[in-house]
């Protein structure tokens, strides 16, 4: 019997995913069925129930993925030089969102399964981790290597900045899920998150030319 490869397994798994945020996308979370996802697979129901026991465990790990591909660009951002502007950044990593038939409405049912169920909350909240050490490892080198400041400075700010970062993307999902025009509000909202990042990001000086105070003496 020929072996089963690790990427025959990530190919399984992807193509299940797909389905599923193929059917989440046309019924919603609740009303989608597993039996719905292997019909949309084309797999039978014992090849689904090898990789899957059900669908809040295909739900999330669907979930994961999507966000660690959006949060991967953020990555690969990070290795151009000079870095994008955060607010740049941020637009880059929710442009295509609204091109995903499951998507931004995902997320948004995700969270709000999690307010309710506690097995669902612990997922969630790994996942909006990750997104904040993203964030973060992009504002740190942004703040050190356009900014100037010093890498504990940086760090600092960047882990203070995080949540508020989140909290755009989050609003962006929300927004963008609830409009009757989703591509307008999508570039009304990425425009409009240029032009607050923008000013409270912008080059910090003092009106004599002197240096920002570092992330630290802010605190005071």
């Amino acid at each position: 019997m020929p072996k089963v490869t690790e990427e025959h397994r990530e190919h399984m798994r992807r193509r299940i995913q797909e389905a599923a945020l193929t059917c989440i996308g046309r019924k919603g979370f609740s009303a989608v069925s597993m039996a719905d996802i292997v019909a949309e697979s084309g797999l039978s129901a014992g090849a689904v129930y090898v990789y899957y026991r059900g669908k809040d465990e295909l739900f999330l790990d669907a979930s994961r993925g999507v966000m660690r591909d959006r949060l991967g660009l953020l990555g690969r951002l990070r290795e151009q030089r000079p870095l994008l502007h955060p607010a740049r950044a941020l637009a880059f990593v929710v442009q295509d969102i609204p091109e995903r038939g499951a998507f931004p409405g995902l997320p948004v049912q995700v969270w709000g399964e999690a307010v309710r169920r506690p097995e669902m909350q612990g997922v969630a909240l790994k996942i909006l981790a990750e997104a904040r050490s993203h964030l973060g490892s992009y504002l740190t080198d942004w703040l050190v290597t356009e900014r100037g400041l010093g890498d504990d400075d940086a760090a600092l700010l960047a882990e203070r900045l995080a949540p508020a970062f989140i909290g755009i993307v989050q609003g962006y999902m929300v927004q963008v899920s609830l409009s009757p025009d989703p591509d307008r509000t999508h570039e009304n909202y990425v425009a409009a998150v240029e032009a607050l990042l923008s000013g409270v990001l912008s080059p910090a000086s003092s009106p004599r030319g002197e240096p920002a105070p570092s992330a630290q003496s802010t605190e005071r």
